[in-house]
């Protein structure tokens, strides 16, 4: 599936040298703005606000490595050293390095502690592209004393576990195909997988989470939705129907999630984004990961949001936060792509 990164960002981690359609901002003027905004005594939370809050991903990449190499000093260490590790300081952190050390930034903090954050893992690495999750892994290897598969391997259990294990193996047997209507994805491939759907679960004593893995993890977007169509002919109700029948817990959710990112991701973002407020109290991590994770996206949520709410995604944070948090996540959210 396409990557929630852009193209220049894969780039950059293959090496290559960039030439981003996005603008570029002048990183040296960004890097002396957090430079006044941390040095002597105190900290000016705005400057920082103002400097971080809504780069570009590839612009943090130049930030991040133009701000060591003048000054010496880690940015991400910085953060926490001058906003702590509050909610404030933590999506300070996310902010200042690379797009794929935060997002594993976002993996090691849901293992953090007694108990994992299950809704963090899943949303990070379900309905991520190929190349997303390889960086995910290289960076978290990176920056702990395990690999991910490792860690998760003992974190995790049951159905869920061998959803995350497949993702992380991230090989060619679970790969996600290059749509070809002509030669691969064609109506007989259409009904095969349908048809493969339904042994796999759907009135059936017991379920074969292998085969509908399989099938969802390989299936282009564009290729599962004619499936998706053909399983509805079939058996009455939709594949996400399906799983909430014969999957349960987070299995069941991250499988869904997997299968909505595919079908229909500003939804699917816009109701996570959604969730992360819902109830007594901000789920303010959440709400920073996901709104990090779909940053390139938030020039099509933002009118999804209002349309579904019937209220501004701005508004609806400046409801549920306030301070400096506050400040940022409104800041993060103001982000234009050249689009």
């Amino acid at each position: 599936m396409p990557s929630l990164w852009p193209n220049a960002v894969l780039e950059y981690i293959a090496g290559n040298n960039v030439t981003s359609s996005e603008p570029t901002s002048n990183i040296a003027d960004i890097c002396s703005t957090i430079r006044s905004g941390t040095k002597g005594w105190g900290t000016d939370e705005d400057e920082l606000i103002h400097a971080l809050g809504n780069l570009s991903p590839i612009d943090r990449y130049r930030v991040a490595r133009h701000y060591e190499t003048v000054h010496e000093v880690n940015l991400v260490k910085l953060m926490k050293k001058e906003c702590g590790n509050g909610s404030f300081g933590k999506a300070l952190q996310l902010l200042a390095c690379p797009i794929e050390e935060a997002e594993a930034a976002v993996l090691t903090h849901a293992v953090e502690g007694m108990g994992t954050d299950e809704l963090l893992v899943y949303t990070t690495l379900c309905g991520r592209s190929k190349e997303e999750v390889t960086a995910i892994r290289k960076a978290y290897l990176d920056l702990n004393d395990e690999g991910l598969s490792a860690k998760l391997e003992g974190e995790l259990s049951g159905d869920l576990k061998r959803l995350i294990m497949m993702i992380l193996d991230n090989g060619d047997e679970y790969a996600e195909e290059e749509y070809d209507p002509e030669g691969v994805h064609t109506e007989e491939r259409v009904e095969q997988d349908a048809m493969i759907l339904e042994k796999a679960g759907v009135d059936r004593a017991g379920t074969d989470e292998d085969a509908l893995f399989s099938v969802l993890f390989k299936s282009p977007p564009e290729h599962l939705k004619q499936v998706n169509y053909k399983y509805v002919d079939r058996t009455g109700y939709s594949i996400t129907k399906s799983l909430e029948d014969e999957l349960s817990g987070h299995a069941k959710n991250a499988a869904i999630h997997l299968v909505n990112m595919k079908l229909k991701p500003i939804d699917t973002a816009v109701q996570l984004i959604e969730k992360s407020m819902k109830g007594m109290g901000t789920k303010e991590y959440h709400l920073t990961a996901a709104i990090l994770r779909y940053q390139s996206l938030l020039h099509e949520i933002l009118p999804v949001y209002e349309d579904k709410y019937v209220e501004r995604l701005e508004d609806r944070i400046k409801s549920e936060l306030s301070g400096d948090f506050e400040k940022l996540i409104v800041r993060m959210i103001d982000y234009k792509p050249k689009i």
